[in-house]
């Protein structure tokens, strides 16, 4: 089943990228694009408008609590999967109370990654039927 919703996936990790778009397309999604850093995730998030991120929390240059804050302020709509492998229970809530719809935890088994994807489309579907 082809998944017309645009993705973007933002990710240090060139590694965790290809996986990620990787997995995003077995699924079914067709419209991905990637950035390596939140600087550039900013920019392809203003030019592509994705309807859903996977967000990585630890960048350089700008880490993922900041790009969240910048993405929910231009776009509350947006579902936003933070990846990271923090686990530490303030980072979390702070992610959290920034507008984080799920939480992924690197490094993720693929059944762990497919419940979250599919949770992401739940919730896309939903707020499409919504508007």
């Amino acid at each position: 089943m082809a998944l017309a919703y645009r993705v973007l996936v933002v990710d240090d990790s060139a590694h965790i990228r290809i996986l990620l778009v990787k997995l995003l397309k077995r699924i079914g999604f067709e419209f991905i694009e990637t950035a390596e850093n939140g600087k550039i995730g900013l920019e392809k998030f203003a030019s592509f408008k994705p309807q859903a991120v996977f967000l990585d929390g630890i960048m350089p240059e700008m880490d993922g609590l900041a790009v969240l804050r910048a993405i929910k302020g231009q776009s509350s709509e947006t579902v936003v999967v933070i990846t990271t492998s923090l686990s530490e229970r303030e980072k979390v809530l702070q992610f959290k109370e920034s507008g984080a719809d799920f939480y992924l935890m690197k490094p993720f088994e693929e059944a762990k990654f497919r419940e979250v994807s599919q949770k992401v489309v739940s919730t896309l579907e939903n707020r499409q039927k919504e508007s």
